[in-house]
């Protein structure tokens, strides 16, 4: 019977302190590997059901110095140390397990050489916190590193010990396990997909930076059977509009709910240009406006006009907007009815915010926009089925209202920003079906 532990050993001693040991021991053979620490005997804790510094209740913490694998020095408490045998336990376990399930006939010398030469047991938490940051925030994609954030903080829910898991525990069973975990905690498929999408990427990278191996990797890419998948999204109901006539009496109403009409005038703000999304609109300031010379496509003159100049978020194009009397209409009303936060120009961002934290920032407060629009949706009495508004209603309302007015294709998409006719073409097949029923209802009475 093969057992693991890890002993002080008797010999060595330096100044009292004896090597901390990982001894396997098989059919009457013994071989001894550093763990890279030390300890005097009133240190560690040698009984049958110890190997382990001391610690717990009536232990005085302390702290010990290990050699690590690449011939640096560290410091751990006597709790951090005993995780740090835990985990070469583990690896030494995990090499017993490889070689049971691979019916291998192993002896000493050939699991000396396995654990030796095994890939270091990285912490996957702590590889995917080095990621966001060298990779996620030194780039300022900060939004990018909020989610990756959330996917690891929904791990650390499932397993309250996520934070000391090597790349080696998470398999596709423990991936498997957390889609079963989730669903009961009542996400979908789609928060799923998305959080497990980012622990692939954090996988991804680890085995490009050989700290995983590929044999390790818990995810079926189409060409590994028995691997984990990640669950299919199913699109989500993003294609509520306001027909013309819901918009005019948004436009016209008369509100006494300061709340709700500062609500009101966001929308329409968002409407008139083109269908600004949330994040756009927040970062607007003072220097994105500028004048400009434009022809008059009528009279052919030259005059001068107020442009909007911005850079989407989504795409990074640059975006240029004239400034209509309805936009204008807005941004006075703005000015004139809201507290601003300067040099912000919408009544968004009311705080100075670090860029680290904006966009979470930004979310908890279109989350509350958003409840207000419904809010206004059953005050203005719209149609119950045109009451789950989104901010990006707005853009969607903005692209019936010019589909309706019979505008070419090239000039939607020109307005929308899209890059291309075929996305313009399939973004606005979701909204025909009421045109499409009225264009094919043939009549055929008398």
């Amino acid at each position: 019977m093969t057992t693991i532990r890890i002993v002080l050993k008797s010999s060595g001693s330096k100044n009292g302190r004896f090597p901390v040991m990982l001894r396997v021991s098989d059919r009457g053979d013994r071989e001894y590997f550093s763990t890279g620490f030390t300890a005097t005997e009133k240190e560690f804790d040698g009984s049958k059901n110890g190997g382990r510094f001391l610690q717990g209740r009536g232990v005085r913490p302390f702290q010990v110095t290990r050699k690590e694998e690449d011939g640096s020095t560290k410091v751990y408490s006597n709790k951090d140390a005993n995780d740090k045998l835990a985990e070469l336990e583990a690896r030494a376990n995990h090499i017993l397990d490889q070689f049971n399930a691979e019916r291998v006939n192993w002896g000493l010398e050939q699991f000396r050489d396995a654990y030796t030469n095994a890939p270091k047991r990285t912490l996957f938490s702590e590889f995917a916190s080095d990621v966001i940051e060298r990779v996620y925030l030194s780039a300022g994609r900060f939004k990018k590193a909020t989610i990756a954030r959330d996917a690891l903080n929904s791990f650390a829910r499932y397993d309250k010990g996520f934070a000391k898991r090597p790349f080696q525990d998470i398999n596709e069973r423990y991936i498997q396990d957390y889609i079963v975990f989730a669903r009961k905690s009542g996400n979908s498929d789609n928060t799923i997909a998305i959080r497990l999408r980012e622990i692939r990427r954090f996988y991804n990278i680890a085995v490009s930076e050989k700290v995983a191996t590929r044999e390790q990797y818990p995810f079926n890419d189409g060409r590994e059977n028995g691997k984990a998948k990640i669950p299919k999204t199913i699109p989500t109901r993003t294609d509520q509009y306001l027909p013309m006539e819901s918009m005019k009496t948004m436009a016209n109403a008369q509100l006494d709910d300061y709340i709700l009409d500062r609500t009101r005038h966001l929308f329409l703000f968002s409407f008139y240009c083109r269908g600004m999304n949330w994040k756009d609109m927040a970062q607007l300031t003072v220097d994105n406006f500028h004048p400009d010379l434009v022809i008059d496509p009528e009279t052919k003159e030259v005059r001068e006009v107020k442009m909007l100049q911005y850079q989407r978020s989504k795409t990074e194009g640059v975006f240029r907007i004239q400034i209509t009397d309805n936009i204008q209409r807005e941004l006075d009303w703005f000015a004139q009815n809201t507290p601003l936060c300067a040099p912000y120009v919408l009544p968004i961002i009311s705080q100075p915010v670090p860029a680290e934290k904006l966009d979470e920032y930004l979310k908890q407060v279109r989350k509350r926009f958003n409840r207000s629009l419904k809010e206004l949706a059953k005050v203005l009495k719209l149609p119950d089925s045109q009451r789950n508004l989104t901010i990006y209603s707005a853009r969607h309302s903005f692209a019936m209202a010019m589909q309706n007015q019979d505008k070419p294709v090239e000039i939607i998409s020109q307005a929308l920003g899209h890059q291309s006719i075929e996305t313009t073409k399939h973004y606005l097949e979701k909204f025909s079906t009421t045109r499409m029923a009225k264009e094919t209802d043939i009549d055929l009475s008398m």
